[in-house]
């Protein structure tokens, strides 16, 4: 059977900074307090997503859903590559002290570098469009989840591997019955920075990458005809596309996860 909580008052108080956030923005709209070619007022930029929700493209897709699912797509690659790259390196690190003392600086230096400066250099490599947007967001993505994944590893009592190790257990039972599980807290922070790390690539990289669809590229294109209200909108469509990724997939992973392992506790960078 299913129980629901009575909902009570507390539950909108969440509410309340957004609906002083649209109060502000609404005066400084309406009494000019700055240029109104430059701000639109909120009801103008709610006007444009539904315009670009119901508009369609030439084979009858939505125009917003089409940006939104192209960029989704370019982080669900991306994210992927470095999850699965970043954990498996992490835990080799994690496990290794040779190959962490030699690691180590490599990533500390590695690791500051802002997603987007990578790009120039993989559009001279291998052009504009999805190679670079999915390398580079990749690349960006891959340093945390490396970077916590290793200090989780680290952080094990030694004494659960030389137990395991004692009972004959093999390399890959290692890896997936005592590294992942007990070092799962660390991973998960290092996921989620790495997921947030790569949208905001993903995002940036769209505007000088992409060549027609994302929302990246639907900003950058309304700048361009000086349309505030679309990137008013975009800027929305980010923020509220990145917190239904982060609440719905992530905390359903970790929900089946970590929560039923037991092992949530405060850790990671």
């Amino acid at each position: 059977m299913i129980h629901f909580r009575e909902i009570d008052g507390s539950d909108f108080l969440f509410l309340i900074p957004f609906a002083v956030i649209i109060v502000l923005w609404t005066l400084v709209s309406k009494f000019g307090i700055i240029n109104p070619v430059l701000i639109s007022n909120p009801f103008q930029v709610a006007e444009t997503i539904w315009n670009l929700l119901i508009k369609q493209t030439a084979d009858g897709h939505s125009v917003l859903l089409t940006h939104i699912g192209q960029s989704y797509f370019r982080l669900f690659i991306s994210f992927i590559i470095a999850a699965l790259i970043g954990v498996g390196f992490g835990i080799l690190l994690g496990a290794r002290e040779k190959w962490y003392l030699f690691f180590n600086p490599v990533l500390t230096i590695l690791m500051p570098i802002p997603g987007i400066a990578w790009a120039p250099i993989f559009m001279l490599w291998i052009g504009f469009g999805d190679p670079t947007i999915i390398t580079v967001a990749a690349l960006a993505a891959f340093f945390p989840i490396v970077y916590n994944t290793a200090a989780g590893v680290r952080h094990m009592e030694k004494e659960l591997i030389w137990a395991a190790r004692s009972m004959g257990a093999k390399n890959s039972t290692l890896f997936l019955r005592v590294y992942i599980p007990h070092a799962a807290a660390y991973i998960f922070t290092g996921l989620r920075l790495g997921l947030a790390r790569g949208w905001r690539t993903v995002i940036a990289v769209e505007m000088i990458a992409a060549s027609l669809w994302g929302l990246g590229f639907m900003i950058f294109d309304a700048r361009e005809y000086l349309l505030p209200s679309v990137i008013y909108a975009g800027i929305i469509i980010l923020a509220v596309s990145y917190y239904l990724l982060d609440s719905v997939l992530i905390r359903w992973i970790e929900s089946r996860t970590i929560d039923r392992w037991g092992m949530r506790e405060t850790g990671g960078l």
